[in-house]
């Protein structure tokens, strides 16, 4: 099976790597439908039984096409919406780049939108400006790094979120409003090079990065620095709120600064893999608590995915690196196996184990944590096709 449903995501969704045009001139329609049944046990709770989506390839629908303009110059546009499989409804857009201008508000049902990604570019022999809401630089290294590329109880975004599993800046993964500069592919052969900046517009946040690296035959090298001024404009201060942070920490000038590297090689169908993010925060506390300064949280990642025939096996180890006063230095333990009954679907089961510590109570499911110091714990297994 040389071409496995990750492959697929990994074409469609995560385009601030490469442009995501078709190879013709032309209008492809894409996606996909996956359905899984997962069990998730938290110390303290009783365990819970779900029917989720996402466990190895997000629901989505994708259009994205292609004009020819002459001379080197062509046009391309990519419009992608998310929805969960188990419900029919929508997922979640973001206007402003803070929590505080989720649409609709975060946990009220959505109705159809292009919240996954939804761009205009003009492409041509001096490279290609892109206008729209598209994934950020610093995302880019931590999805291609991870077996489970972001999907999944055991995905590495279970602990990319800045100090709890309340408080997740929009642009630690997307951001509205951007401008984006990509080199040509031709310039030097296997580099790619971009640089982006997403408009406050007045009242959110802005987003500034730029991101480059390295792919030539079984190797990738990815890096990237992004900052958001204002990455929690207008969110709640009210004490006992979850996610509410102090005034300072919702400052128009306050800034959150990430940076991410990672790499990996294939040896064969053997694909290790490694990433490291860093987050700062100038000013960060949560309501009715001390604001820290320079509050810094990082997470690391090594694991491998390896390709046998029509199986695939997936690992990961993750560790985050709480460097405040709080010192919830949580660990995650992720497997997965995937069987590919064709190119476009594949039967699949993943588990994850998140250890806490110092008070941590982090889990994959928000809403659903352990005590303090608990263990959380989810398997899943479930169907993924796509088109």
């Amino acid at each position: 099976m040389k071409r496995s449903v990750v492959a697929l995501a990994a074409w469609a969704a995560c385009s601030s790597v490469m442009a995501q045009v078709p190879p013709t001139p032309g209008l492809v329609v894409y996606g996909g439908v996956d359905g899984n049944v997962t069990r998730a046990s938290a110390t303290g709770k009783e365990a819970i039984w779900q029917v989720r989506d996402g466990g190895m390839y997000v629901t989505k629908l994708g259009f994205t096409g292609r004009e020819d303009l002459g001379g080197g110059y062509f046009a391309s546009f990519v419009m992608e919406s998310q929805a969960s499989s188990d419900t029919g409804l929508g997922s979640n857009t973001n206007t402003g780049n803070t929590p505080a201008t989720n649409s609709p508000a975060t946990g009220t049902p959505s109705s159809l939108n292009w919240n996954r990604k939804s761009t205009v570019s003009l492409h041509s022999p001096f490279g290609e400006v892109r206008f729209g809401r598209d994934y950020t630089t610093t995302f880019v290294p931590t999805t291609y790094m991870d077996p489970f590329f972001s999907a999944g109880v055991a995905s590495a975004v279970n602990f990319q979120v800045f100090y709890t599993q309340f408080v997740a800046p929009p642009p630690l993964v997307r951001a509205s409003n951007m401008v984006g500069y990509y080199i040509p592919a031709t310039w030097v052969p296997g580099l790619y090079a971009y640089a982006q900046v997403a408009a406050g517009e007045g009242t959110g946040a802005r987003f500034t990065g730029v991101g480059s690296g390295y792919r030539s035959g079984p190797l990738l090298v990815s890096g990237a620095w992004g900052q958001t001024k204002g990455p929690l404009i207008g969110s709640s201060t009210t004490a006992g709120v979850p996610g509410a942070v102090t005034a300072a920490s919702t400052a128009a000038d306050n800034n959150l600064t990430v940076w991410s590297v990672g790499v990996s090689y294939a040896f064969g169908g053997f694909k290790p893999m490694f990433f490291y993010q860093s987050q700062v925060m100038d000013r960060f506390g949560l309501a009715g608590n001390p604001t820290e300064l320079d509050r810094q949280v990082d997470d690391w990642l090594v694991g491998f995915s390896w390709a046998i025939g029509a199986h695939t096996i997936k690992a990961s180890y993750q560790e985050k690196n709480d460097k405040g006063i709080a010192n919830v230095d949580p660990k995650q333990v992720g497997l997965g196996y995937s069987y590919h009954l064709s190119k476009r679907t594949a039967v699949y089961a993943n588990a994850v184990q998140i250890k806490n510590n110092n008070g941590g109570s982090y889990s994959f499911l928000a809403g659903y944590s352990p005590v303090a110091n608990g263990t959380s714990r989810a398997i899943q297994a479930g169907l993924s096709h796509s088109f």
